[in-house]
């Protein structure tokens, strides 16, 4: 952001909105508009204050709200930067990335690398290429079954694991959970189901492991500069889903009362929905949206100023890690190899 992108910045000191609150508006605007791109620098809080003529301490809330959103991130002796979420390799990036260590494996092991040297570089290769028959089996837990399609596609780069979804209504029902989860190596849930989901099967000697969810970056941007005056509705599959939508909604749109629902079992219901509003937020993987008879009807809704926005929600980057190097010690434990200590 150079001085002509914060000259744009208008605030206006006789709102009843606060002056971070608008620092933080014009920020999501500006990424909204690709003004500020994903990894771009942003002005130091001190910078940023005189160019304003605010108090530091008002940028200083402003940026910690952004950062506490996953919109910027600040790196010690360097300064904040838009987060760029396309930094952090998504599944097919992964996949092509896992394609790519495989080949230059090869390569080491013809210049005589010792295991140990390309073992330091390449666990995670090295467990792909030694799992053959040793897969690891994976239970997803979640409330509701657009989060469980959504986490299950982001796993799929991991190599050498398989996932199966489970809603955890059915697991607490469940007269032996043990025996429904029986033969899977790893049981993981959101942070949000952890502890009844622990209580649950405890007596069954089983442990799940809880990974942090959160929506994506452009969700959140989305969401952030939605235009409140304009009639929304949720499109989904479940109301489970639909709670998470609104709940995002409100804190980032500031969205507040009831908005309208429709779910998905009835495309011609579900396409009258639509026409009513400007916006509609719907699941990434909404079957209506593969439909090719629905496409005219969605084609026209969106020529004619419709904005359909999918909520995209993930697995935080640090639980992705922490799931890889699970999958490995069991890949490993299976093959009767040690653990490998990761620095």
């Amino acid at each position: 952001m150079d001085q002509s992108e914060v000259a744009m910045i208008q605030l206006d000191f006789e709102s009843a909105t606060p002056v971070y609150k608008q620092i933080v508006e014009q920020v999501l605007l500006a990424v909204k508009r690709g003004e500020l791109r994903p990894g771009e620098r942003l002005p130091t809080e001190r910078e940023l204050a005189a160019s304003l003529q605010v108090a530091r301490g008002t940028v200083k809330k402003a940026y910690k709200e952004l950062a506490d959103h996953n919109l910027i991130e600040s790196i010690q002796g360097s300064g904040s930067y838009v987060y760029d979420d396309r930094s952090v390799p998504d599944a097919e990036a992964r996949r092509q990335a896992l394609a790519g260590i495989d080949a230059l494996l090869d390569r080491l092991e013809r210049w005589e690398m010792d295991e140990a040297e390309i073992a330091a570089l390449f666990r995670l290769s090295l467990a792909k290429r030694s799992s053959a028959g040793r897969l690891v089996r994976a239970a997803l837990v979640d409330c509701n079954p657009e989060s469980l399609q959504l986490f299950k596609r982001q796993l799929q780069y991991i190599p050498a694991l398989r996932t199966s979804a489970f809603q955890i209504d059915t697991v607490l029902m469940e007269d032996d959970p043990g025996k429904l989860l029986e033969g899977f190596d790893l049981v993981l849930t959101t942070a949000t189901h952890y502890e009844r989901l622990a209580a649950c099967l405890r007596p069954h000697g089983i442990s799940p492991v809880a990974v942090d969810v959160s929506p994506a970056r452009d969700t959140i941007v989305d969401l952030s500069t939605l235009d409140r005056d304009k009639p929304i509705g949720i499109l989904c599959r479940s109301n489970k889903f639909a709670n998470l939508v609104l709940e995002q909604l409100e804190l980032f749109a500031g969205a507040k009362g009831p908005v309208p629902l429709c779910f998905d079992d009835d495309p011609e219901k579900a396409l009258r929905f639509i026409r009513r509003f400007r916006t509609v937020l719907v699941s990434p993987d909404l079957p209506l949206l593969s439909d090719e008879s629905a496409r005219p009807e969605i084609d026209r809704f969106l020529a004619g100023g419709g904005t359909i926005l999918p909520f995209d929600y993930r697995i935080d980057r640090g639980s992705l890690i922490h799931v890889e190097c699970l999958v490995d010690e069991r890949v490993r434990a299976k093959a009767g190899q040690p653990s490998v200590t990761v620095p």
